[in-house]
């Protein structure tokens, strides 16, 4: 109630006491001339067309008065597509591959700070995570804070032409191409903002070569591109990392993944990336008893949502011929459907109920099924060719 409070404050104060805010369309010169002249920082949402969450921040906070009222003080909100990026080249120079991004400059260009995503379905839950982005952020270039490691120049020279071509869509297909592998086996400048970008945005797909040099140099870029991006660089390193080993069906390289990940990742990062690994890759050696046990554990703890339980009994039902796994999956959509009469919930528990043998009980399901599917206007015709099998 108190962060309601204050947050509803603050919305009135700062439309009392509004400017208009200034919201460029795609025009970078044009922003950053404003900035300069009115001593303010560049607000970057960086989104895309089809981004459902870019949609939301946008409707529910960006175009909000009050919102509006509270930047206009400090900001300038340069709405950019990142997936029109032939002009300014915005995306490449601070390698923006998911969406929304936000990237502020201040009014010499130099980046203040950064964020991906924001938290919230609602005006309430993202305005405060806004709030609390652009309010660290003034604190940050109060104290003339920059990421020190990255320019306030856009100079194309320095990027590799397969980083260029993927971002602007031109080719997406540059991985483990001549030119993809060359790249990574002549490193010239590994502390350069272009080296650490394109690292950054391909680390999951670089060879191992470049996880022991980002190894070795992970305090100069703690120093120079911030906590932030160089946890993201390491964190997908060593996805890299345990995705390999899990192709080769390796333990000896999956040691080795755990071993880089505690070496180059907090507690915070291990703790979610070590056991979503381990469980990838029980699931990639068929040892689906130990995967239940995961699971049943999580659910147990009231750690898994509806969502991922219908996520891991479907794939049960693609992968497993486990009966004792099988039957628990059973009863756990038995239990899910009681609660939410779901048609892709209970399109999941129909399939497991036919694989098992119990072909009068997926009948009596799949039926219910195809009566909610079509009152919600759902695509029914899977579940349908289901039926006509029983």
């Amino acid at each position: 109630m108190r962060k309601n409070f204050t947050i509803v404050s603050l919305l009135l104060f700062y439309f009392v006491n509004a400017q208009n805010l200034d919201v460029i369309e795609q025009d970078y010169l044009k922003a950053i001339a404003i900035v300069k002249e009115k001593n303010k920082m560049i607000f970057i949402d960086f989104y895309t067309t089809w981004c459902a969450p870019c949609k939301k921040l946008d409707k529910l906070v960006f175009q909000n008065d009050s919102i509006q009222a509270i930047l206009s003080k400090e900001f300038v909100l340069l709405r950019y597509n990142a997936e029109e990026d032939k002009i300014y080249h915005l995306s490449k120079k601070h390698h923006v591959s998911s969406y929304p991004t936000a990237v502020v400059l201040n009014r010499n260009g130099y980046i203040v700070n950064r964020k991906y995503g924001f938290s919230g379905d609602d005006f309430l839950s993202l305005s405060t995570s806004v709030l609390k982005f652009t309010n660290e952020t003034t604190v940050l270039n109060s104290e003339n804070s920059i990421i020190k490691g990255y320019s306030n120049q856009i100079d194309l020279s320095g990027y590799p032409r397969f980083y260029i071509d993927y971002i602007n869509r031109d080719n997406t297909k540059v991985i483990n191409t001549q030119a993809f592998n060359n790249y990574w086996e002549a490193v010239e400048k590994p502390l350069s903002e272009e080296f650490f970008s394109t690292m950054l945005y391909f680390a999951g797909d670089t060879p191992p070569s470049i996880s022991n040099l980002a190894l070795k140099h992970k305090q100069k870029y703690l120093e120079l591109y911030g906590k932030l991006d160089t946890e993201i660089l390491f964190y997908f390193l060593s996805a890299g990392k345990f995705n390999n080993a899990i192709l080769h069906n390796s333990q000896k390289e999956f040691n080795e993944a755990k071993k880089y990940a505690y070496q180059t990742l907090t507690k915070e990062w291990t703790d979610d990336i070590i056991p979503n690994y381990e469980v990838k890759f029980l699931k990639a050696q068929n040892k689906w008893v130990e995967v239940y046990r995961f699971y049943n554990d999580l659910k147990e703890k009231g750690k898994l949502s509806n969502y991922v339980i219908n996520q891991f009994c479907w794939e049960v039902y693609e992968k497993c011929d486990n009966r004792k796994v099988l039957s628990n999956c059973i009863s756990w959509m038995e239990e899910l459907t009681q609660k939410d009469v779901n048609y892709t919930y209970l399109d999941t528990y129909a399939y497991l109920c036919a694989k098992s043998g119990d072909k009068q009980k997926a009948k009596k399901i799949a039926e219910l099924a195809i009566r909610i599917g079509k009152e919600n206007n759902e695509k029914t015709k899977s579940i349908e060719d289901l039926l006509k099998t029983l």
